[in-house]
């Protein structure tokens, strides 16, 4: 939801400027809203900055950019990360060698400690479990999905946030933010320069 009239003039301990207005405000994960969150990160688009916000309790970011340095607006909804199935099979031989090697070297060195109705070496059942906890903890690491993320380029600065919202707030605000900048832009050209300059 954009606004296109602003009764707000300080949102979280920043103040608006004279002129100033609300275009829109986005938090990550609850999309757009009509009124500021008190914590939480929140980006905040006006006619004369992007502001971005980040409130956890233990710190505070407060992020003023003048509209104009704004370059570009990026959204991205990655695919899921993941391994061909030759790169799998590769991951399962290469685990099980390691099982292999690793078990049998430690069998022929440490003292024998067998589990009695596995007739398991208690060292061997250790490194499968190790194994099995590390190819999980990959597998897990390599098939969640990539999620969406917005990226804000300016001159010489970028803000970059993982969101939970709808991709079509994100688009939305990039959109306002992008209006934003170029009824900046326009005010700034309509100007009349004072004589002299």
């Amino acid at each position: 939801m954009t606004t296109n009239a602003s009764y707000l003039s300080r949102i979280r301990g920043v103040d608006l400027l004279p002129g100033e207005r609300v275009g829109a405000l986005l938090s990550p994960d609850d999309g757009l809203m009509a009124e500021p969150t008190k914590d939480g990160r929140l980006l905040v688009a006006t006619n004369q900055r992007f502001i971005n916000l980040a409130d956890s309790g233990e710190s505070q970011v407060r992020d003023l950019f003048s509209i104009a340095s704004v370059s570009g607006t990026s959204v991205r909804n990655d695919v899921v990360r993941g391994f061909s199935w030759k790169q799998w099979v590769a991951l399962v031989a290469g685990g099980l060698v390691v099982y292999v090697a690793l078990a049998y070297w430690l069998v022929d060195r440490l003292p024998q400690i067998v589990i009695p109705g596995l007739n398991l070496h208690v060292f061997a059942l250790i490194v499968m479990i190790l194994v099995i906890v590390a190819g999980w903890l990959f597998w897990r690491g390599f098939t969640q999905p990539g999620g969406t993320t917005m990226r804000i380029h300016g001159a010489n600065w970028n803000v970059e946030l993982p969101c939970s919202t709808g991709y079509a707030d994100l688009m939305a605000f990039a959109h306002a933010l992008s209006l934003m900048q170029s009824q900046h832009q326009g005010t700034m050209r309509l100007t009349p320069v004072a004589e002299g300059e």
